[in-house]
């Protein structure tokens, strides 16, 4: 290999590496150019993956034809491609791929070029076995699987850093490229490879600065587990100690380290892109749409972030066979998580049917697939693609549904639905206000909910009960928030708090110094705080403070936090509120309110029957409000959530479990995961533009109200 180009991987990873040092706050929500790529009165342009390289060379001109005939106005190619693109080290094939973009624009479709580097080539893999990544159980990953290169490693860098060059320099400013994705699914997948180890050691290096902080920072006078020098540090790998005899800090910096190296793996990608790419060519990579390892906030080059969306994988949330709508919170929390990062997201992968990776894989509810598109849309999606248009004859997603049946031509049912959804959008456009501005009533419901990756990351590593989890806690609050019809934002610690009357920081549990002073300046300024069970029992480290559990609140929440408990096994306890007793298992704070708080739930049971169990207490011009107890079903959660707005006297709507209504540019936007109808309450004068009242399972109601411009709808 040239020596220029090893030299270059190697010189862009020390950089990365570094830049990836400590975590840095997350660009502005409204990054400059990210919106303008996409205008607003296109609504939400549809595309689909296709894989000419899977499919005989005759067959892409009928396909794409086909595929530009249905109303998609994109496609997406070559993620895994690199076997094909660079078939022998250092020689690049781009000939198939150039008569696969001229069939894509003789069929008046715009394209997404893919980065390659998920799928390595088996000849790397041959000549330099170093670029895998090694598991947690010591064994290294082979060739025959996708995201098995090790992100930590020079040699793979340098090979991923000369395919993105080649492409960015072939294709940069080719006008049939509409966009760019950066790898695929970035999961930021835990690396015990010599690699990662090293890069680990400097990782730690550069956060601490002496081994002296590293071990006070990890606690390292416990069970003798301080080092002398960093290059004695091992990785964290709680599969073989547990995580009850692991440190627990030394974990969450592993987990820091790597979503740090996914995030540099990412944006040094999308850094040799824009070297050589037109200003109008976007970047972004896709997520899946709940992110446990990677953290897209640490990418700061990729344009803007998008997520894969597959509801239907077995889950029961609402129960009966809801589970063919698919689970009622992922794309509400995708969309509403995703879209702040950067003021515009898009999903990239939509389930158009049955898939094949799930412990049960049954067949969406006739009317899910086009119900998922609506939402994406009424989410702020600026576009939406699905996986794939053509269902695989070969490999391991053979039962994975396509647009097109096994034929190539046959409409699946998913496909139906996706083109009457695209005809649907376009009989739409007509409506379209650029002036439009949100109603004054949904303004003064704007919520934040308050998240950070480390706090979730240190919340699973030491659950404290075997029933903890962190991401349905989450779901319960973000669902209570959106049954009020409140627009509700994902933010970060370094956001604006106070363009939010709302803020709901769901078990917050690091939570430093600063942390709590400006939740305290937002109360007094007149927001409405809502915190819940575990939150600022630790410092941003990870540590207990040296004071009393909880103690650091009570200035906040006018409550004295007792301590905890957890049940076991089958057992529950009682937990009552306004004349309602409802059931309760995986955790409870145990409160003590002061003259100044009011009580809202109360214990019945126990030692501690008659503790608070959630509390309000008015502080300056707004409130605080604790819930310090989970309960079974979430009704509880739910209740108190929305007497907040109650109480600071602004009107809601009750929305049942399930069903989501949004607001975009002028359009109102209805969904139903439920089993049951629901009659929407719509303002007097409103125009309904598609979908009926009451709104059916997994239907769509589309409406403008009085006083908005309607346009012509064909």
């Amino acid at each position: 290999m040239n020596r220029r180009h090893w030299a270059l991987g190697f010189l862009l990873v020390s950089l990365t590496a570094s830049l990836g040092a400590a975590e840095t706050p997350r660009r502005e929500a409204t990054r400059t150019g990210a919106q303008a790529f996409f205008p607003k009165a296109n609504l939400m342009p549809v595309g689909v993956y296709y894989y000419p390289e899977q499919w005989p060379r005759d067959q892409w001109a009928r396909d794409l034809q086909n595929i530009h005939k249905l109303g998609f106005e994109f496609t997406h190619f070559a993620e895994f491609a690199w076997t094909y693109l660079e078939p022998r080290e250092g020689h690049f094939d781009f000939a198939w791929l150039d008569e696969a973009l001229a069939e894509a624009q003789a069929a008046g479709l715009k394209v997404i070029l893919c980065t390659p580097s998920p799928a390595p080539p088996a000849w790397m893999g041959e000549r330099y076995p170093e670029i895998y990544l090694v598991g947690s159980e010591g064994r290294r990953r082979e060739h025959g699987t996708r995201a098995n290169g090790s992100l930590s490693n020079p040699r793979f860098n340098a090979f991923v850093d000369r395919i993105v060059g080649a492409l960015a320099q072939r294709y940069g400013h080719d006008p049939r490229i509409w966009g760019w994705q950066v790898d695929n699914e970035p999961g930021a997948e835990a690396d015990f490879s010599p690699s990662a180890r090293k890069a680990f050691q400097a990782w730690l290096k550069r956060r601490y600065g002496t081994v002296a902080k590293l071990n006070e920072a990890w606690g390292g006078s416990f069970w003798s587990f301080r080092y002398a020098a960093f290059s004695q540090v091992v990785l964290p790998n709680a599969s073989l100690t547990g995580e009850d005899k692991s440190s627990p800090h030394a974990l969450l910096d592993f987990q820091r380290f790597t979503a740090d190296t996914q995030a540099a793996f990412l944006d040094r990608q999308a850094a040799i892109l824009k070297r050589h790419i037109a200003p109008t060519q976007w970047v972004t990579t896709n997520y899946t749409n709940v992110t446990q390892g990677s953290d897209p906030r640490r990418s700061h080059t990729v344009d803007f972030p998008t997520f894969t969306f597959y509801p239907v994988s077995g889950s029961n949330v609402l129960g009966g066979e809801t589970f063919r709508q698919g689970n009622p919170f992922r794309m509400m929390e995708a969309c509403d998580y995703f879209r702040p990062i950067a003021g515009t997201t898009g999903v990239m992968e939509l389930q158009p049917g049955q898939v094949n990776w799930a412990p049960t894989n049954p067949k969406p509810m006739p009317g899910a697939v086009r119900m998922w598109l609506w939402h994406a849309f009424g989410g702020g999606c600026s576009f939406a693609c699905t996986y794939r248009y053509r269902q695989p004859r070969f490999g391991s997603e053979m039962y994975h549904e396509g647009i097109v049946g096994l034929d190539g031509t046959s409409l699946s049912q998913g496909g139906q639905e996706f083109a009457q959804t695209i005809a649907e959008l376009q009989r739409l456009k007509p409506a379209f206000d650029a002036a439009a501005t949100m109603p004054a009533r949904l303004a003064a419901r704007r919520t934040a909910l308050l998240w950070s990756h480390d706090v979730m990351w240190d919340l699973e590593l030491q659950k404290q009960s075997e029933t903890w989890s962190t991401w349905r806690h989450r779901s319960r609050f973000s669902a209570a928030v959106k049954s009020t019809g409140a627009p509700m934002a994902f933010i970060s610690e370094a956001d604006d708090f106070s363009a939010y009357p709302f803020l709901v920081a769901p078990a917050y549990q690091l939570a430093d110094a600063k942390l709590i002073e400006k939740w305290r300046r937002y109360v007094e300024g007149g927001g409405h705080l809502i915190l819940s069970c575990r939150s600022a029992q630790k410092d941003g480290s990870g540590h207990f403070p040296e004071t009393r559990l909880g103690s650091r609140l009570e200035a906040l929440t006018g409550a004295h936090l007792e301590g905890f408990d957890t049940l076991p096994g089958d057992s529950t306890a009682s937990v009552s509120a306004q004349g309602q007793t409802t059931r309760w298992r995986t955790w409870g704070d145990i409160l003590r309110p002061s003259a100044e708080a009011t009580p809202l739930a109360t214990y019945g049971d126990a030692f501690y029957a008659g503790a608070a169990a959630a509390t309000t207490h008015r502080l300056g011009k707004g409130s605080v409000t604790y819930i310090g107890v989970e309960t079974l079903d979430g009704a509880l959660e739910r209740t108190l959530v929305r007497d907040v707005y109650a109480r600071a006297g602004v009107a809601i709507e009750d929305y049942p479990k399930g069903v989501y209504v949004e607001w975009r540019d002028g359009f109102f936007v209805a969904v139903n995961y439920s089993a049951s109808p629901a009659a929407l309450p719509l303002a007097p004068g409103s125009t309904t533009l598609l979908g009926q009242n009451p709104l059916q399972p997994t239907q769509v109601l589309v409406w403008k109200e009085q006083g908005s411009p309607i346009g012509v709808l064909k």
